[in-house]
């Protein structure tokens, strides 16, 4: 009775503490009525007033006015107004560096309180203020937190070393807290150990730094499994799989993981799996063989639990079991990764995979039965997967042939999926040409090729028609819609038609002469450089005899090499890496950590190197903020196009060769304002050259007379330094220099080159306080680059006073921000005193 009475006091208090607490967020007091209470005696008006400010400052609002009065407050005993005092601090002590420095001689004092939440608190807070200027003051407090005699202030000292180190790498080391961090991996209290190699482990993995791992320390973080939360579970066996072992430890190991397979925790069970696969490897094959059993069925628990941890789980199982094959052979462990209503769309085309990758002869047709099912599904994106993973099956084992044809026959009438049976089909003939040649006729009369929207089915059908044309009634019909529409197709679908016109030629060449003329004067008169060439290539080749019979027998016989069973499979020299990593991030993106985290502390890169937002140095100038950019239009390169090619004739002969590429634009003197090309209404004014001469043909019977013997020319490399690199910028290369072209105005030239698979937009610049005071005078309007293309731009520069700051007069330090989401520094030297001769800058002293 009791027990139930404290249990709704307990709810009534918390009810109406959550309805007074939430008034803060509404209208409520402004500006000076809560400086006023901030310095009045009344710690209630203080307390209330510290929460309308926290509230304020969760809903955006500045309220770094109140740092002052803020501060004077963290000497209050009060715990609770101490609490928001030191929350507000970590928020806004990086808008007052200088004043921050008045709090100091609170948290050490309170770093010596008797209460050790109290001293917990001082140190996390002080280390969470990421003002340098603090930097020096806080390592007398954390080095006798990391002694105190409260293990809740040493587990908090212990984060705070991490902490330290991503600000400070070089601070934290001299003063020697990794030694002392080390020392608390054998502390007494199991949350500390938890903390502590946690926090080793981090700055092990970002520096030069290596504890060694050995046995007996394995041994003592396995009794202390028992006394952590099970996030500390995780940290503890994280470390633990990072020792290098012997066959004997191994097994060690592994047996003393084996009971905690059987946690209820996700996080927990995933960890004692990575903890087992690392040490399998160490063991026999026999033995290690033993304990696939015992992994798979915990495995399979997980697909009880929310869809992210089937997500993750799924992902993780794909590369365990591209290493270990004999996991999950169990026929019943398969009915797991049936899909299910209640399973969101990312989750069932995650055990799609899954199920093809188990396939095999035990649990074949139960998995095919359940395909068949999903193929009748209402979305869309899942029936079409579930559509090419049928024809995935019959690729993967020739068994499931006869049944996946019943399927496929019985889909052909449905006009939703006439075009994802189509690519099934596709895979499949490829595999086996003689096993689905009877569905093709009704599947091809179903179809209807005008209106078809898919590049990658137009490019099946194409493909289907060119290589059993011979059987089909109608193939030469269909393949005429792609010929009377070829400049309209994309240039995938222009390949695969100029492929089957070939094909059609070399079977028949007397009945198919003039249709080949037909699509190989349209392909060479493309721009596109591919299709261009492979139809000269096809059209010289034609016009020799002793060429033609071999281009006969590697177009109509040699097959290119499948790769459409459904799988998924990561390079192999990555798979034991990944394994490593299982449960990890890494993991489910099936990518090796260094390809998409930043590293920070000693391994950090050097110039380019991105940094975080928050801890940005000199994007916070009020002279002038990041300016969004706007858009505009990329200039475009002038093309010349390719002669059209003579017919082919009954005994064809060798025809002239195609044009070279256009040599580039010769440099032109710039115009009285070269701005005026890139930011002005008019066009430029600068004539590209005249294309180079077309070469002349070999008169060999060689080979290289097929592009006509010319070599291709080299682009030139930019004028300009390289700034950024691809490789530790996302794929953003910049090159680029001061320049002044008119002699009148000082402009930076930048040479943006996008290698990512992404546009690259929303380009903003900014330039720190310089010597000169450069700045950019107007914001960024430059358009999109494209992946693979490059962009020249001329940013105009002016000099504010308000931007001068006596410094290193040589360099300027400049940073980019784009659509990635980040930014990017890098330094340039300073302009030459014959660029800024005459324009008014007075440099710094």
């Amino acid at each position: 009775m009791a027990s139930k009475i404290a249990s709704k006091l307990g709810a009534e208090l918390r009810k109406r503490t959550k309805k007074t607490d939430g008034k803060f967020f509404k209208a409520g007091k402004k500006g000076e009525e809560l400086k006023g209470d901030l310095n009045s005696n009344d710690k209630d008006l203080q307390k209330n007033a510290l929460k309308q400010i926290i509230a304020d400052m969760t809903l955006g609002r500045d309220v770094s006015k109140f740092f002052t009065e803020v501060v004077k407050l963290s000497w209050t005993p009060n715990m609770e107004v101490k609490k928001l005092v030191y929350l507000y601090l970590m928020a806004n002590a990086k808008l007052h560096p200088d004043k921050a420095i008045l709090a100091v001689n609170t948290f050490v004092q309170d770093s010596q309180h008797t209460n050790p939440i109290v001293r917990a608190l001082a140190v996390r807070t002080m280390l969470c203020i990421r003002v340098d200027n603090i930097a020096d003051h806080v390592c007398p407090p954390l080095r006798n937190a990391l002694k105190d005699k409260s293990e809740y202030v040493r587990k908090t000292a212990a984060l705070g070393v991490l902490k330290l180190f991503h600000t400070h790498p070089a601070l934290c080391e001299e003063q020697g807290f990794i030694r002392e961090l080390e020392m608390l991996v054998t502390d007494s209290a199991p949350v500390v150990v938890a903390n502590a190699v946690l926090a080793l482990s981090e700055i092990m993995e970002h520096s030069g730094h290596d504890y060694p791992v050995t046995e007996g320390l394995v041994k003592r973080l396995f009794n202390c499994l028992s006394g952590c939360t099970e996030w500390g579970q995780v940290s503890v066996l994280d470390f633990i799989s990072r020792y290098k072992n012997s066959p004997d430890i191994a097994l060690l190991i592994v047996e003393r993981c084996v009971p905690r397979l059987h946690q209820s925790h996700p996080a927990v069970l995933l960890s004692a799996v990575r903890v087992i696969l690392r040490n399998l490897d160490a063991l026999p094959e026999q033995q290690r063989r033993g304990y696939f059993p015992k992994l798979t069925p915990p495995i399979v628990t997980l697909m009880g639990k929310d869809p992210q941890t089937q997500y993750v789980t799924m992902r993780c199982m794909t590369l365990v079991m591209q290493k270990y094959t004999g996991l999950f052979s169990n026929p019943k462990d398969v009915k797991a990764f049936f899909c299910t209503d209640e399973d969101p769309v990312y989750v069932r085309l995650e055990k799609l995979n899954v199920l093809l990758q188990l396939l095999n002869d035990r649990n074949a047709q139960s998995i095919l039965k359940e395909l068949e099912e999903y193929c009748q599904d209402v979305d869309p994106i899942f029936k079409a997967r579930s559509v090419q993973a049928l024809a995935s099956c019959a690729v993967r084992l020739e068994g499931c042939v006869p049944r996946v044809v019943e399927v496929i026959k019985s889909l052909c009438m449905n006009v939703q999926l006439v075009e994802t049976v189509l690519l099934a089909v596709k895979d499949i003939l490829r595999k086996y040409p003689s096993a689905f040649i009877d569905v093709l006729p009704p599947l091809l009369e179903e179809i209807d090729v005008e209106g078809m929207e898919d590049d990658e089915a137009k490019c099946a059908l194409v493909w289907a028609v060119g290589e059993f044309g011979e059987q089909l009634p109608d193939a030469q019909e269909k393949l005429m819609h792609f010929v009377d529409t070829f400049t309209e197709q994309s240039n995938s679908v222009q390949l695969a038609v100029v492929t089957a016109t070939v094909k059609f030629y070399l079977r028949s060449s007397s009945a198919h002469e003039g249709l080949l003329n037909n699509v190989l004067g349209k392909a060479t008169a493309q721009d596109n450089a591919d299709l261009r060439d492979r139809a000269y290539m096809y059209w010289r080749m034609l016009s020799k005899e002793e060429y033609a019979s071999k281009l006969a027998g590697f177009v109509l016989n040699k097959k290119a090499p499948l790769r459409a069973d459904g799988v998924e499979d990561v390079d192999v020299s990555k798979v034991n890496e990944l394994v490593g990593k299982f449960s990890t991030v890494a993991c489910v993106y099936h990518k090796v950590p260094a390809s998409f985290l930043q590293t920070y502390g000693y391994n950090r890169g050097g110039k380019g190197q991105a940094d975080d937002g928050d801890e940005d140095p000199f994007l916070d100038d009020e002279e002038g903020g990041m300016v969004a950019a706007g858009s505009g239009n990329s200039p475009t390169a002038a093309q010349t196009p390719s002669p059209e090619p003579e017919p082919v004739p009954a005994k064809p002969a060798a025809p002239a060769a195609p044009a070279a590429t256009p040599a580039a634009p010769a440099p032109t003197k710039p115009a009285a304002n070269a701005l005026d090309d890139i930011f002005g209404p008019g066009p430029s004014s600068a004539a590209p050259a005249a294309p180079a001469a077309a070469p002349k043909p070999s008169s060999g019977a060689s080979f290289d007379d097929i592009f006509g013997g010319a070599p291709m020319a080299t682009p030139a490399a930019p004028a300009h330094p390289q700034l950024l690199a691809a490789a530790q910028c996302d794929g953003l290369k910049l090159h680029g220099g001061f320049a002044n072209p008119s002699g009148a105005e000082l402009v930076l030239t930048m040479v943006i080159t996008n290698s990512s698979a992404a546009p690259l937009s929303g380009f903003a610049l900014q330039f720190n306080t310089n010597a000169l005071g450069l700045k950019n005078e107007r914001p960024l309007d430059l358009p999109a680059v494209p992946p693979g293309q490059t962009a020249t731009h001329h940013v105009p520069l002016t000099s504010l006073p308000t931007h001068v700051a006596p410094g290193n007069a040589a360099v300027c330090e400049i940073a980019l921000k784009t659509s990635l989401g980040r930014v990017y520094y890098f330094s340039l030297a300073a302009p030459a005193p014959e660029l800024v001769a005459g324009l008014g800058y007075t440099r710094a002293q």
